[in-house]
């Protein structure tokens, strides 16, 4: 079977009986009000008849911006991103705009490639929440490569605020420090953090918050650092837990959800019983989180929120060279489930 071939400029302008010039300056709304209502309706009808669809390099070789936005995510298999890309693209579609998701893997060697492609596509902005070395040294040099190809660009969820680009999120060190006030409020008084080692601004920020929380309760904190590339690793910290002379009696884990979770296996397969044993709270919300047995306590971030506000402040940033919110600080809240109980 043949294949249709795509319909040009030359058969739109047939189609609507007017100029090839005419048909361009009308679709690229360049007529500066030169040209009737009715020829202007016959050009746009003739369009929308044909599916007629201009070439995306060519437009790109005019210099023109596509109407397409760069999504960098560091992982699309967390659940927590899968969430936050439905907001940002869904938004991105009421403005207009379709979106080109660029999934890291958590590989640092990918984010180069990836900005750059992103650039030779002339793209009208860019979400970043990559990885950037851990560092708000490698985000910037992310961000200025982006600046310096005239692309806006905005940070969220894993923002830092000394890089400089607006960003949305939320307040992750009064997050750490609540989810761990409510554990303290429930008669635990030996909390211990299981945290990725070298982990990004936002991660630290809420191991601030728990150390600040247990300093403020006269408490000792307890910080067990994890390599996020070895699998092994945050189960190893785990047996160091349930096994030393403290006595824990909860887990709280700002990394996210997913942490928490393994640490629910690891206490199942040791018949550690989960919240009568040993209390575990997570960070995040994921959909596992609410089905997972028993349920997990965790801090709920608005994900969805968190992606739709995102590209509103870039479609912003987009059309106005100073918006009027250069930063979106959006609320959280501490779920208390059935993974953790109070101590009497």
């Amino acid at each position: 079977m043949r294949k249709r071939r795509a319909a040009r400029l030359i058969d739109v302008a047939e189609l609507a009986g007017v100029s090839v010039a005419t048909a361009s300056m009308v679709l690229n709304n360049k007529d500066g009000g030169r040209f009737s209502e009715e020829t202007r309706q016959k050009v746009i009808e003739a369009a929308e008849t044909l599916n007629y669809r201009p070439a995306a390099y060519a437009q790109i070789l005019k210099g023109k911006k596509l109407p397409v936005i760069g999504l960098i995510i560091p992982d699309l298999m967390n659940p927590f991103y899968t969430e936050v890309t439905s907001g940002f693209s869904h938004q991105a579609y009421r403005a207009g705009y379709n979106v080109i998701l660029m999934d890291l893997g958590n590989s640092p060697e990918r984010e180069a490639s990836f900005v750059e492609t992103l650039i030779s596509m002339n793209v009208s902005g860019v979400g970043y929440c990559g990885i950037g070395n851990s560092s708000a040294s490698g985000q910037t040099e992310v961000i200025n490569r982006l600046h310096a190809a005239g692309i806006p660009v905005i940070q969220f969820d894993r923002y830092d605020p000394a890089v400089e680009a607006p960003f949305v999120g939320i307040d992750n060190f009064h997050a750490g420090f609540c989810m761990t006030e409510k554990l303290i409020l429930s008669g635990h008084k030996n909390i211990a953090l299981i945290v990725p080692e070298n982990a990004v601004y936002i991660i630290r920020e809420r191991q601030r918050g728990y150390e600040t929380a247990m300093k403020h309760y006269g408490l000792e904190s307890a910080v067990f650092p994890y390599d996020s590339s070895q699998s092994w690793s945050i189960y190893h910290q785990f047996d160091l837990i349930v096994s030393s002379d403290r006595q824990f009696t909860a887990i709280f884990t700002p990394g996210g959800d997913r942490d928490a979770i393994e640490c629910i296996r690891s206490a199942r397969k040791l018949r550690i019983n989960v919240p009568s044993d040993l209390s575990i709270a997570g960070f995040d919300d994921i959909s596992m989180a609410s089905v997972i047995d028993p349920p997990l306590t965790t801090v709920c971030q608005p994900m969805y929120e968190i992606g739709e506000a995102a590209m509103k402040l870039l479609y912003d940033l987009m059309h106005d060279a100073e918006p009027e919110n250069t930063s979106v600080v959006l609320p959280f809240e501490c779920i208390v489930r059935e993974s953790t109980r109070i101590i009497g």
